[in-house]
């Protein structure tokens, strides 16, 4: 018995698929999806942002949070629904892990009671943050 392959020559062709160029383009495409995907800040949430004309873009801080208030006047905190207290935990926590110096920004719905994002701003303020900031969108002339 014999473990050497015969020496026959085979005239059919033979049929490979080549993965290397499939590989190529998953790996770009993967790296482009993490790219953007870290440039995308909002609270998670459907949010309809007030709009007023002296909207400013600001300079980048180091870090930014971003607490959303939806219509219904529920908080979001890196991307779950939570509670006053919850929200209040999660602010304490990371301004004892990270530092205080992060800006806080609250997107709130335009109709969510203008109390629940005086709440959130009130919670990030006890926690220790001092730079926050309302989130709005650029208003368009004929458009509110």
């Amino acid at each position: 018995m014999s473990l050497s392959r015969s020496h026959k020559s085979n005239s059919e062709p033979r049929v490979e698929i080549n993965v290397v160029p499939l590989v190529d383009v998953s790996l770009v495409l993967l790296i482009i999806f993490m790219v953007t995907a870290t440039f995308i800040k909002t609270a998670g949430m459907h949010i309809q942002l007030p709009s007023s004309s002296a909207t400013q873009i600001a300079k980048a801080p180091k870090r930014e949070l971003v607490i959303g208030v939806d219509a219904d006047g529920k908080y979001l905190w890196r991307g779950k629904a939570v509670s006053d207290a919850g929200l209040a935990n999660g602010l304490a926590e990371d301004a004892r892990s990270y530092g205080a110096e992060s800006r806080i920004v609250v997107q709130g719905d335009a109709r969510s009671a203008h109390g629940r994002v005086v709440r959130a701003m009130t919670l990030a303020q006890e926690a220790g943050f001092s730079h926050l900031v309302i989130a709005t969108r650029k208003e368009v002339r004929g458009r509110e």
